[in-house]
């Protein structure tokens, strides 16, 4: 199970409605924080402390992400973000197993809601925005997951990540 791959996708900021592009611009930048995993029951199964940076190359915004999980594990992923011609919003992630992952969204709400389901039963749908606060700007993530196992059983996840920016430059919102 890859939970961590859904952090590379994007966010947007909830005061206004927002273009997709705009909704993309809102995470270019650095930011660092945790991503916690729930079971249904309200357990918690997963936590990690992550990384990311966005930044804009040709028209497409390109991420990396470092995860460092309490075992001392690290995975790095890479990610593309765009508009398409009909204004879907697309990210694809590239894990290091280099199974490409692709997600499709939209602007709703001030944040960009992202989906995906998989023929083998995988279904994952999550808000992400960024959101001004007192201290910051605040990167937050909130979604489920649904993944099958091998025996039939299925495993439905809730998740949350909380980040904050680094090094960002007030004067331009950015890095």
């Amino acid at each position: 199970m890859t939970l961590g791959l859904l952090l590379v996708a994007a966010a947007g900021r909830p005061a206004q409605a927002q273009s997709p592009r705009a909704a993309l611009e809102s995470l270019t930048g650095h930011w660092t924080g945790a991503f916690v995993v729930y079971a249904h029951d309200g357990t918690q199964v997963d936590s990690l402390s992550t990384e990311h940076r966005y930044r804009w190359e040709d028209g497409v915004q390109v991420g990396t992400q470092i995860d460092r999980y309490p075992d001392g594990r690290v995975v790095r992923k890479t990610a593309r973000n765009y508009v398409t011609d009909d204004g879907t919003l697309i990210c694809e992630v590239n894990p290091p197993d280099g199974a490409l992952i692709t997600y499709r969204g939209r602007v709703s709400d001030g944040a960009i809601v992202w989906h995906r389901k998989t023929d083998a039963g995988v279904v994952e749908s999550f808000r992400e925005r960024v959101v001004d606060t007192p201290t910051g700007p605040e990167y937050r993530i909130n979604g489920f997951g649904v993944y099958p196992s091998g025996d039939g059983a299925r495993s439905h996840l809730h998740f949350v990540g909380r980040y904050r920016a680094v090094h960002q430059d007030v004067s331009t919102g950015r890095e």
